[in-house]
């Protein structure tokens, strides 16, 4: 199981393009709330119960650190109150920012489960050692996620799955794949 971060996520937050991405998004800021600096955020990952009381975060383009007070449900996203931010105006600042927090922080996922950002620029190779490509994208379709290797001038997509995901060796930085033979 692939995790949400595509690699022009990665481009748009201004991490590198190369290797593990400093930062990872989470959310974006809707608008402020309230007159005692809550904001309201749209949630934009997949675990929204590690956005609690006490995390650091980092905001916009500058990405401005900021600790997180308290944090409630609104029907819409999530209501935030910042340490540092105690007023309407201030928080208005961030208007449509994007939230993000250090790759390094994210938890360890179980056995077989990777995020996005761990399976980009990853070589890609059949059992038998052909070489096939690399990571270029990840797509989420529904079913499954889908590996878009790109392979000089063309891209093999590969879904995601048991089936064909045969190992991910993160040391070595490659997936063998099992060619698959549609009829």
């Amino acid at each position: 199981m692939a995790q949400k971060l595509s690699k022009k996520d990665e481009r748009d937050d201004g991490s590198p393009e190369k290797g593990e991405p400093f930062f990872l998004m989470i959310g974006r800021v809707r608008k402020p709330h309230g007159v005692k600096g809550e904001i309201l955020i749209d949630v934009l990952t997949e675990f929204p119960e590690r956005i609690k009381p006490g995390k650091t975060v980092f905001i916009g383009e500058k990405k401005v650190e900021q600790q997180i007070e308290t944090v409630r449900s609104q029907h819409e996203g999530l209501l935030l109150k910042f340490c540092a931010i105690h007023d309407r105006e201030t928080a208005g600042q961030f208007r449509t920012a994007l939230i993000y927090v250090r790759a390094e922080s994210l938890p360890k996922l179980g056995n077989d489960q990777y995020y996005f950002h761990e399976l980009i620029d990853m070589q890609v190779q059949t059992e038998g050692g052909e070489i096939l490509g690399k990571v270029n994208e990840i797509l989420e379709t529904g079913a499954n996620d889908v590996l878009v290797v790109k392979q000089a001038e063309k891209e093999v997509l590969l879904p995601f799955i048991k089936q064909v995901v045969l190992a991910v060796d993160q040391k070595e930085k490659t997936i063998t794949v099992k060619m698959q033979e549609w009829k």
